[in-house]
């Protein structure tokens, strides 16, 4: 019988509910993805896998130096998600997919510091996301995203409070401190601030991931929750630019490359409100690499 490499041994589910299976891969005490797993479809194709070391992709090379994209679901994608993209515009590296869907900044950066500690990681490329985006009726107990689920009577507008990106500046500033060998990537959104305050629901489809554009999940779709959205998402760029700019560290500007406020359609390259469209992958990971190619050489 041949010797087999155990790091390279998974284990394979079968992907039946897509809102189920963040069970199978989310380790909710460690925060963090289970390692060593394959979820293929129906049809036996692969849809993803999760590595050794517990990220999305393909074993480690140890003939390339270990780049990791960190963040949310935009980082995580559909199916393999974009990060692998950058592997043949940078033949010496392996970029591997930190991204885990709903998670917070908090632990984004809890985990790539915790990685960075245990691996020699050559280059982070952290996309912040937009978690947590905190909405809180005044007077009415701790602040909870999933208050925007209740009736508009239960949240009037001028309730809301926008505290999601409190205690930001200090945690990045601490997290570039000890591993300036970082990227920050800026969180893109398909709305502007001309479409912001706009009823659009007359432009929501529910089809699949290339021709539909819903809002944001199972969230329903209110102006006013769009605005905050919007707000949020702006601030925290600004606040991401603000801490690197303090630090040297270099930043590329994705939501400045998909602004959608001269584009004929601000649902081209989204299938909502944050994420891209699998289609839009391969540009996504070539804006990613033309302004830091030198650090790749």
């Amino acid at each position: 019988m041949p010797n087999i490499d155990p790091a390279r041994l998974r284990t394979v589910h079968l992907i039946t509910q897509i809102d189920a299976f963040k069970a199978l891969y989310f380790d909710r005490d460690g925060m963090a993805l289970r390692p060593n797993l394959v979820f293929v479809d129906t049809n036996g194709s692969i849809v993803f896998e999760t590595n050794e070391i517990g990220l999305k992709g393909d074993a480690l090379d140890p003939a390339r130096r270990l780049a990791v994209v960190w963040g949310d679901s935009v980082v995580f994608g559909s199916g393999r998600g974009w990060a692998h993209l950058l592997d043949p515009l940078a033949p010496g590296y392996q970029f591997l997919n930190g991204g885990l869907n709903g998670d917070p900044y908090g632990n984004i950066l809890r985990r790539a510091s915790g990685m960075n500690r245990r691996l020699p990681v050559a280059l982070n490329l952290l996309m912040l996301g937009w978690h947590p985006l905190v909405a809180m009726p005044a007077g009415r107990g701790p602040p909870r995203w999933d208050r925007l689920t209740q009736g508009s009577d239960a949240l009037p507008r001028v309730a809301l409070l926008r505290n999601g990106n409190d205690g930001l500046r200090a945690e990045l500033s601490s997290f570039l401190e000890f591993t300036p060998n970082t990227v920050v990537l800026t969180m893109p959104t398909a709305l502007n601030a001309g479409i912001a305050d706009r009823d659009l629901s007359d432009r929501l489809v529910r089809t699949d991931d290339e021709t539909g554009f819903e809002f944001l999940g199972d969230i329903p779709y209110r102006v006013e929750y769009q605005r905050l959205a919007f707000d949020h998402i702006v601030e925290r760029n600004a606040i991401t630019r603000e801490v690197c700019a303090r630090h040297g560290i270099r930043v590329v500007d994705l939501f400045g490359s998909f602004d959608t406020e001269h584009v004929a359609d601000f649902r081209e390259h989204f299938r909502d409100i944050i994420h891209l469209r699998p289609r839009s992958y391969p540009l996504l990971a070539q804006i990613i690499h033309d302004p830091i190619k030198d650090l790749l050489e």
